[in-house]
């Protein structure tokens, strides 16, 4: 326990120190404070920049929160817990905050995560029905999906909605599959869960295939017998028995040939067009992995961006082209930041303060 309060003091100095430097930032920067900062803190921690603003909106809102701020500090509660916290209250007006932080204190310590945000929920609510009834309705608009790759071929879908329907289509699922299982089907629950929930988005039987376009990157090697791992785009390496798996039950399916030379790259496809497009991008992408090239960061891909700007005569080339998410993307373009291409792949990230990161050149694909 003692071990663990230490960590919880440290995580506390982390984003007292990440409220000090925006604090700073802001009397003398040009660009955007908030996720230059975000983005600087980030990178020293390995993170994306999405993870730096989160750790940012915890620092600035605990400004607002004495109480738990100082219990934070002293190891009292933890890092999971100040974060549930903070979720909560996030949106309120500091002196609502402040009144919030009050009611919460002395009970806190020892609970979960979710408990922690259970009590903070039912103090904002009580704390003003009103005002909580009407943030619930703008809350409620703000809705999503999104995925997060996992080992052995396997996802997780992220779906942010209305609760009540989330609520209904996972007890329809539920319901459907123990019909199921009570006439003696031999799947297992999770896995009836899941096809109905494929067929019913995508309108396909999952006998079928997906009639979707999917991208699986394939090495010649693979197709030689020899154990080399291909890739599905959108989620990283997958076994090539998977992926033949995978294409094999697809509705349609079409082949590209890309050659490339011993390092990995791609041969014979340096343009000097002003975007990155068709092919090239394509390659871009798989080459970084579909994930974001930015040190720390490993979110999707969203832009082809040149490392070298295309205004100060970088080229559209591979060797000039990186995937970024779009805060990376941003990042890049802000004040004090500085980024360079290396000889052999790398790129390196320097930061405002002097401080500098190195993207190591992508993993290398199997010649294909």
């Amino acid at each position: 326990m003692v071990a663990e309060r230490l960590v919880r003091v440290a995580q506390a100095r982390i984003v007292e120190h990440t409220a000090d430097l925006y604090a700073l930032r802001r009397l003398d920067f040009s660009g955007d404070p908030a996720l230059s900062v975000a983005a600087e803190t980030a990178m020293a921690r390995g993170q994306s920049p999405s993870a730096g603003r989160s750790l940012l909106e915890v620092a600035m809102v605990l400004r607002a929160m004495p109480v738990l701020r100082s219990a934070f500090g002293e190891g009292v509660v933890s890092e999971p817990v100040v974060r549930a916290v903070v979720r909560v209250v996030r949106d309120l007006d500091p002196d609502t905050v402040t009144a919030i932080d009050a009611q919460l204190e002395g009970r806190l310590e020892g609970l979960t995560a979710p408990r922690a945000a259970d009590l903070a929920r039912e103090v904002v609510v009580t704390h003003d029905v009103e005002a909580a009834a009407e943030r619930e309705r703008k809350a409620r608009a703000d809705q999503f999906v999104s995925y997060w790759p996992g080992p052995d071929g396997i996802g997780t879908l992220i779906v942010q909605g209305p609760a009540e329907q989330l609520v209904a289509i996972k007890q329809a699922l539920q319901s459907h599959a123990d019909r199921l299982r009570a006439r003696g089907d031999d799947r297992t629950r999770g896995q009836i869960m899941v096809n109905a929930l494929f067929e019913r988005a995508t309108g396909v039987e999952t006998v079928a295939g997906p009639e979707v376009d999917l991208s699986v990157h394939l090495p010649v090697e693979a197709l030689q017998g020899l154990p080399v791992a291909a890739e599905l785009a959108g989620h990283g390496p997958i076994s090539p028995q998977l992926a033949a798996e995978i294409v094999d039950s697809a509705g349609q399916a079409w082949y590209r040939r890309l050659f490339v030379d011993q390092t990995g790259s791609l041969a014979g496809l340096d343009t000097r067009r002003r975007c990155f497009t068709g092919t090239l991008a394509s390659w871009i992408r798989t080459r970084d992995h579909h994930q974001c090239r930015q040190p720390g960061c490993s979110c999707a891909i969203r832009d082809i961006d040149h490392i070298r700007p295309h205004r100060t005569g970088g080229l559209t080339t591979q060797t000039n082209g990186q995937g970024l998410c779009k805060l990376s993307n941003l990042v890049k373009e802000l004040p004090g930041w500085q980024v360079e291409p290396g000889d052999h792949g790398e790129v390196t990230w320097t930061t405002p303060t002097g401080h500098s990161y190195v993207s190591p050149p992508a993993r290398p694909h199997p010649r294909t």
